[in-house]
């Protein structure tokens, strides 16, 4: 009896070790390369501007994004534009972002800033300036941190960062998804050094685990559904690569989700006005 109760015991320690490696450790080894962004299939989107609603769990609204991306016969590059106001954590703060890729969808650089972040005790005045930059250099993605007076740089490798978004919106745009792809990519939150003036990147895991019909365009759609470890992020694309909603967990925040809504230029327009660049601008 007492070997039939180990060789179950062992048998149930070994299956969830086993789902163990196939959801946390597999993935990693076996993940390919992220979607490439290159200019023939960003031509096929139809879209290039698009405009998410930014709302809490309880649909408390707390910002807008923005998206815009724009091919060449040799280049594409992803523009975003993210407002949040979520008083008394956030008070007005905007943060823009500038991917640009090659021919073959290879990210080649890419920039972070964010406005309207104050010095404690400061009401007035410019704001910390805040500003990531990296750019390609052979199999390595030298990057720069800068968050005040603090510099900080980091060495990442060019396999794991062929992708690289902010926390609010980590992907814009994926095309030539299929279900049980995966991919490296890294991870910055600009909320983290809007509120403790440092971030780090992160390096996650995406997966295509399978689809999912949502309500879009007054209709329902199929999308690729994208979920993320170890962070846990959740995204639904559809089969050109637009990205329809996010879901997102955020430290003090939670369930944050994403959702598209028609673009309105002018709101991101005065979202510049309220939240100017000023001399904060890092470079």
């Amino acid at each position: 009896m007492h070997r039939l109760f180990t060789a179950a015991v062992f048998v149930l320690w070994l299956s969830a070790m086993a789902a163990l490696f196939v959801r946390d450790v597999l993935p990693s080894w076996t993940a390919q390369n992220a979607p490439p962004l290159r200019p023939d299939l960003i031509a096929q989107l139809g879209v290039q501007e698009q405009q998410y609603g930014i709302f809490l769990a309880d649909g408390t609204r707390i910002g807008t994004a923005w998206g815009r991306v724009e091919a060449s016969t040799t280049t594409t590059t992803v523009q975003g534009t993210v407002f949040i106001e979520c008083r008394p954590l956030v008070n007005g703060i905007r943060i823009e972002t500038n991917s640009k890729f090659d021919s073959s969808g290879t990210l080649e650089a890419f920039n972070l800033w964010v406005y309207g972040v104050r010095l404690p005790g400061v009401r007035r005045g410019p704001g910390m300036q805040i500003w990531v930059h990296g750019e390609r250099l052979g199999i390595y993605f030298p990057c720069e941190l800068h968050f005040g007076a603090i510099h900080k740089e980091a060495n990442l490798d060019v396999s794991a960062s062929r992708l690289i978004g902010d926390s609010l919106r980590p992907v814009a745009y994926l095309p030539s998804l299929f279900v049980g792809q995966s991919w490296r990519m890294q991870i910055l939150d600009p909320l983290a050094a809007a509120l403790r003036g440092k971030t780090q990147f992160k390096s996650i895991i995406a997966r295509v685990t399978g689809t999912e019909f949502i309500c879009a365009q007054g209709g329902e759609i199929e999308c690729f559904v994208v979920e993320t470890s170890p962070d846990k992020t959740k995204a639904w694309v559809d089969k050109l690569g637009c990205v329809r909603k996010q879901e997102v967990e955020l430290p003090g925040l939670g369930v944050v989700r994403i959702c598209e809504e028609e673009y309105r230029e002018h709101l991101r327009l005065k979202a510049i006005r309220d939240v100017p660049a000023g001399s904060d601008h890092g470079r």
